[in-house]
């Protein structure tokens, strides 16, 4: 039963309050959480980047018609020369390219945005490491449209992100220019410096407010979409924007698309209440669909009517996340103990029916190349358990464990916490509460919303979590989740994994010259990953797609979100 009986009888209420489609020019897509803040540089779940995608653009992008990285904001891929011991990339942006203002997107637009991506006192640890290797960037004298990034040498990671950053509007943005006093190169290399600096702190100020994480105002992009309306919560609706540039270039970029005029994300927590409301065609795209209800559909003829299925393979991973920095769970012994009390292929057919890989860490298995099929997965055993726990110096009492910790008898109990209405999430909880039981280890479940969660991850006041990461087929780019730099407060490496090894590791991966030294390096990474057990991966999902028929042109892929909703063609009568 739900433990939020108000809020789904809310949220049912204004569902059944909504007519069916009608044949009409927009979309309605079921989210499971508030998308909390649509900031481009600290966005917080995959409903946000979503949203995103619709209301700002990069200079490349993923089609997701053939899975090809192809020019967006770009005219094409940058000019790559070499001056000295630099690399320079020479990138020209669309001459058609606008704001919603109409005025035109420029290399001034990029150079800030990346000033915004490195400032001290900015909310951007999400991507802050992520982009460190481009040093500097030069605007062209004679063609705004034209810039030139310098970096110190160029790997195919490192190619592949300097164009995948979300472009935001200088003159929206800092009106005052007041990061145009400075330049990229010392905002990186003076950080702790100019963060005394009066102008710095006025400028963190203005860009962490809520002006840029909630106000429609001032989320404004170069994508085809803008926000409409926002309730916190219930929905957030964007429409097409009246003359947006993207629809006069010509028909050879059919990947930059706005065809619906409205896209509403409709919030619903609740699974069972989701289902209902796509049986009452309410919803015209359900992502995620828990099994039970999608092997339902597909035997639902009257169903499959109206809405197409569809299974696509992700690189979405289910993983369990323990915060390291607790003395209880300082020893990899214990958290490896922990790892053995998970019966992952029972796991998989309860919560998936089989819908998922079982995986040893965040490189999907069927990448033959770079997964590292030499590690054997942690095999359910509950005196192994027994056995590592004794190893990491815990006690076997009749009625616990316990361990003497800085002095202290400390018990081994563990408080797991998830997304709630999820019920995938759980069915994991509730088996590794019922295995833990067996041997005496008390597991407190807690579902908690979806920002409370976030901000709790963040703030390190968690002990174990079950949640989703997401990765791509083009990068792998590590250091935002798993480098210690990032495990601060605020920093998405929110277990505190890390040692001097994989930290060098990360950075051998995203600088690699040849594919041998980054297969090598993500391979130990995997074997270092799996040792210390701060993260332990579970499987990567399939996901389960409903789309409603009267919709074509879907570009279904495994590519996250799995759809391209921008290029939904409503269907002729």
């Amino acid at each position: 039963m739900s433990k939020y009986p108000k809020l789904l009888f809310l949220i049912f209420g204004l569902l059944l309050a909504c007519k069916k489609p009608a044949n009409t020019n927009q979309v309605q897509i079921r989210i499971s959480q508030d998308p909390e803040n649509l900031s481009t540089v600290n966005y917080n779940n995959a409903a946000a980047l979503q949203i995103l995608n619709l209301l700002f653009q990069s200079l490349m992008m993923a089609d997701l018609a053939d899975g090809q990285v192809k020019p967006a904001l770009a005219t094409g891929k940058p000019i790559i020369t070499k001056e000295g011991n630099k690399v320079k990339l020479t990138f020209q942006i669309r001459e058609e390219a606008v704001w919603s203002d109409q005025k035109p997107v420029t290399g001034a637009d990029v150079a800030l945005t990346l000033k915004v991506l490195n400032c001290p006192l900015v909310q951007n640890e999400r991507q802050k490491l992520a982009f460190e290797f481009i040093t500097d960037i030069q605007l062209s004298a004679s063609d705004a449209k034209e810039f030139t990034l310098i970096t110190d040498e160029l790997t195919p990671e490192n190619e592949f992100l300097a164009g995948d950053f979300f472009i935001l509007p200088a003159h929206l943005v800092d009106p005052k220019n007041i990061l145009k006093q400075f330049s990229l190169s010392d905002i990186q290399k003076k950080a702790e410096h100019i963060s005394n600096n009066p102008k710095i702190q006025e400028f963190a100020q203005w860009f962490n407010s809520d002006q840029f994480t909630r106000n429609k105002a001032f989320l404004k992009g170069s994508g085809g979409y803008e926000i409409e309306e926002w309730q916190t919560g219930q929905f957030v609706r964007l429409r097409k924007k009246s003359n947006w540039w993207g629809e006069k270039i010509n028909q050879n970029h059919q990947h930059i698309t706005a065809q619906p005029e409205r896209i509403i994300f409709q919030v619903v927590p609740d699974n069972g209440t989701a289902i209902l409301a796509l049986r009452n065609q309410q919803l015209d795209v359900f992502s995620g669909i828990p099994v039970n209800a999608f092997q339902q559909l597909q035997a639902d003829q009257n169903f499959k009517q109206s809405y197409n299925l569809f299974t696509p393979a992700t690189y979405e991973f289910t993983y369990l996340g323990i915060n390291s920095r607790l003395p209880k769970f300082a020893d990899a012994a214990t958290r490896q103990a922990l790892a053995h009390l998970l019966d992952v292929k029972k796991i998989i057919q309860a919560t998936q029916k089989g819908y998922a890989i079982q995986t040893v860490g965040p490189v999907i298995p069927t990448d033959k190349q770079f997964y590292n099929s030499q590690i054997q997965p942690y095999a359910y055993s509950l005196q192994e358990v027994m056995r590592l726990l004794q190893v990491a110096g815990w006690v076997k009492l009749p009625d616990r464990w316990q361990k003497n910790i800085n002095g202290k008898a400390e018990v081994l109990t563990i408080n797991l916490n998830y997304k709630a209405g999820n019920t995938e999430f759980e069915n994991i909880a509730l088996i590794f509460q019922q295995e833990a039981a067996k041997i005496n280890i008390p597991i407190t479940i807690q579902p908690l919303e979806g920002l409370l969660l976030t901000k709790n991850l963040k703030d390190h006041s968690f002990e174990v979590f079950i949640r989703y990461l997401s990765g791509n087929p083009f990068v792998y780019n590590f250091k935002p989740i798993f480098h210690t730099q990032s495990a601060a407060e605020g920093g998405g490496n929110y277990t505190g994994f890390g040692t001097p090894e994989s930290d060098r590791l990360i950075g051998e991966i995203n600088d690699a010259q040849d594919n041998q030294t980054k297969v090598n390096a993500l391979k130990r990474l995997q074997e270092i990953l799996h040792e210390q057990s701060a993260l332990i991966f579970l499987y990567f999902n399939t996901d389960r797609l409903a789309i409603h028929k009267r919709f074509t042109n879907l570009k279904v892929s495994a590519i996250k979100p799995g759809y391209d909703v921008s290029s939904f063609t409503l269907k002729e009568d």
